[in-house]
């Protein structure tokens, strides 16, 4: 098997990219969610450098600004992003490619009090963040 590192993620194959982790509360519901994005920011947490953080900014307009080492600046990549049901799914023009996640949606649950994990579909745990 090999490991590859990818910014705040590690993969373990070339076709899955996710954190190990416990398990958490249950999913946020639709309203939920929508208070996490729209003009709020997620900080990932990082697994080698926790001075440095991977920034999803949600703006209002529906778009999204991705910044691998920040939280201000240029965005590395940017797209587009909406909610379906109680999950939040992106379009990235290159970021994920290689994982063939450049469009996803990840469900969200508290993991305690301000920080939160993203999961994909099929439960795997995605990230865990914060919101500023």
């Amino acid at each position: 098997m090999s490991v590859k590192r990818r910014g705040p993620w590690i993969a373990l194959s070339s076709s899955a990219m996710f954190l190990a982790g416990p398990s958490v509360a249950a999913d946020l519901g639709s309203d939920a969610v929508k208070a996490l994005v729209g003009g709020k920011m997620w900080i990932a947490e990082q697994v080698a450098d926790a001075r440095s953080h991977t920034s999803f900014e949600w703006k209002t307009d529906g778009t999204v600004c991705l910044r691998l080492s920040d939280t201000a600046g240029k965005c590395d990549d940017s797209g587009t992003w909406r909610i379906d049901g109680a999950q939040v799914c992106w379009k990235f023009t290159w970021w994920l490619k290689s994982f063939d996640m450049t469009t996803a949606c990840v469900s969200v649950a508290e993991r305690d009090k301000g920080r939160y994990q993203a999961k994909v579909a099929s439960g795997n745990q995605f990230m865990v963040f914060s919101v500023k």
